[in-house]
């Protein structure tokens, strides 16, 4: 597992890459698609300046993040990761409502236009290039250090290079048809576009912050792993949450009541022991022994084996 100091430097780097390179694009998209009469350009460059703001949330919130367990926080402060693309989403959301609404204006008004100038093609696809570079990027230290906002920014970037080819196409239509509306109607795309990738973002920070695992399968593992420990039977009310890239596992197990409390101690220990050794990024396993045969009617959470079928 990665030290914790190098996972939050390589975040912190991505983090830098993506405010340089952003930067220096929603420069260049805003003010030559202002400059250049192209509202979907600068649509797309709106979009990139959001991607500006969630690499300086993703700095802030890694700082966080990395701090250790205190009293207040005694499971650590990990899901500052997720509340930040948490807020990231509603970030995005609404610069997308927002280039939505002045397009739809832009339509709604009876005025003359004209065509955009030709060099925002150009700009549009130095956007592509640029954006495409950052996604790799992005998205190879997002999996390296196993990071959800990382990931997340990553497939805003990805999002963006879908965004800035239909701008292109869009202005090479345009160009080649004369009509400058195909350029609005084009910006039009884009804010929905930005939106549904804000709710996408919003809907995946979720399952964290709802206390989910987000992956049956690491359930499966817990129930097959547990029929290898002699003495142990009925795993149930299982519970796996998240916290940023660690999962904290809850359940309850069954051993022969006559035994002496060490030795289903040491029942316990083998456990946890066949558990950490088997699947990775495991942050605190709690286990409860019952006697074999107990039913407690007011067990209402967690999952069994047979919850899963």
């Amino acid at each position: 597992m990665m030290d914790a100091g190098k996972r939050t430097r390589k975040i912190k780097k991505a983090s830098y890459a993506g405010i340089a390179g952003n930067g220096l694009l929603a420069v260049l998209q805003i003010s030559f698609g202002t400059v250049g009469r192209s509202a979907a350009l600068v649509g797309a460059g709106i979009d990139t300046a959001t991607d500006i703001l969630s690499s300086f949330i993703t700095l802030f919130a890694s700082d966080i993040a990395d701090k250790p367990p205190d009293r207040e926080h005694p499971y650590g402060h990990g899901r500052a990761e997720t509340i930040a693309a948490k807020v990231l989403s509603f970030i995005i959301i609404f610069a997308g409502s927002q280039l939505l609404l002045s397009s739809l204006l832009s339509l709604i008004k009876r005025e003359e236009r004209m065509l955009p100038a030709e060099f925002v093609i150009y700009i549009s696809i130095i956007s592509i290039a640029a954006k495409f570079v950052l996604f790799i990027y992005k998205m190879k230290i997002g999996k390296e250090v196993n990071s959800q906002m990382v990931i997340a920014d990553a497939k805003n970037m990805r999002a963006d290079i879908i965004l800035s080819s239909s701008v292109l196409v869009g202005l090479l239509v345009t160009a080649l048809s004369g009509y400058p509306v195909i350029d609005l109607i084009m910006a039009l795309g884009v804010s929905v576009w930005i939106i549904k990738n804000g709710f996408e973002i919003f809907m995946e920070s979720n399952d964290e912050l709802m206390e989910g695992s987000g992956d049956p399968e690491l359930y499966r593992n817990v129930f097959r792993l547990l029929k290898d420990v002699d003495g142990i039977t009925n795993p149930h009310r299982v519970r796996i949450r998240k916290i940023n890239t660690m999962y904290v596992i809850d359940l309850d197990i069954e051993v022969d009541g006559r035994i002496s409390v060490n030795e289903g101690h040491e029942l316990a220990m083998q456990a946890e022991q066949i558990i950490c050794e088997n699947i990775e990024n495991i942050y605190d396993i709690i286990i409860h022994i019952e006697p074999g045969g107990n039913f407690e009617g007011s067990e209402r959470y967690g999952l069994t084996e047979d919850s899963l079928d």
